[in-house]
């Protein structure tokens, strides 16, 4: 097996319907591959399962969420939510809020490929990723109001603060499709020029704690948390490695015998 090889190898893992999985053990990432258009029951349920499972797999240091198609998710199904009653139909799309929140929380850093675009609930959930990548020509659109819906994954609630308010107003009142550059304005810086492969590796190569550390801090807004989160990097002592970082099993054996 050549350097390449190895480098670019993938490892099937668990069987779902809705997505693959995979490890690339050279990134220590999971690696999720989308095969449908649009969110419905099942794929909800797939995917609260396998972020849950990540929830407590610190040893993976990334998630890369991408599509077996051209565009990534572009909504919901329609066709599936006319048949839901109005209860089941809220919890349906408050469902697609749960598991796109939870890529804020996750202790690894969340990249999502939106391709050649995103549409409703579906740009949403990448709008909660911690990095994205699209294609140069990507096209996205809030189309909720066209199809009798209002954002319910996020936009209203938890990824407000990030957004500008007044973009996001005539992006969801005109309905109109929009590129990477509104999108940026938007809030979401889009990386279109960088590869995945490098991201991945240069994640790797930093230190678990400080990067678990970090994306705790950049979704609590309580005034003492920024050193809390100094003394928990420090007390690693990564700070004075080069190379071989602190892994989070060795922190908590140690944060047991503090106390």
């Amino acid at each position: 097996m050549t350097v390449q090889e190895i480098a670019n190898q993938r490892i099937s893992i668990f069987n779902y319907n809705t997505f693959l999985t995979s490890l690339i053990p050279k990134t220590k990432t999971l690696e999720i591959k989308f095969k449908q258009t649009y969110f419905n029951q099942e794929m909800l349920f797939e995917l609260e399962s396998i972020l849950a499972w990540c929830a407590t797999h610190h040893e993976i240091q990334s998630i890369y969420i991408s599509t077996t198609q051209n565009h990534f998710l572009q909504g919901v199904d329609l066709e599936e939510i006319k048949k839901y009653s109005e209860e089941k139909c809220s919890k349906f799309l408050l469902k697609i809020s749960l598991v796109s929140e939870a890529l804020l929380c996750l202790p690894q850093t969340v990249i999502i490929d939106m391709k050649d675009g995103a549409s409703g609930a579906g740009l949403e959930f990448a709008l909660a990723a911690d990095i994205r990548f699209a294609n140069i020509n990507a096209k996205y659109k809030f189309n909720y109001l066209s199809q009798g819906l209002v954002p319910a994954a996020g936009l209203f609630s938890f990824l407000r603060p990030l957004l500008n308010q007044n973009i996001l107003r005539s992006l969801l009142l005109s309905e109109k499709e929009f590129s990477n550059n509104e999108l940026t304005s938007l809030g979401s810086t889009t990386e279109i020029n960088s590869t995945i492969q490098e991201l991945l590796q240069t994640i790797v190569e930093q230190s678990p704690i400080s990067r678990i550390q970090t994306k705790l801090g950049l979704q609590n807004n309580q005034k003492d948390i920024q050193d809390k989160i100094l003394n928990a990097v420090l007390f690693t002592g990564d700070y004075k490695q080069k190379d071989v970082y602190m892994n989070t099993t060795v922190y908590k054996e140690k944060i047991r015998e503090i106390n």
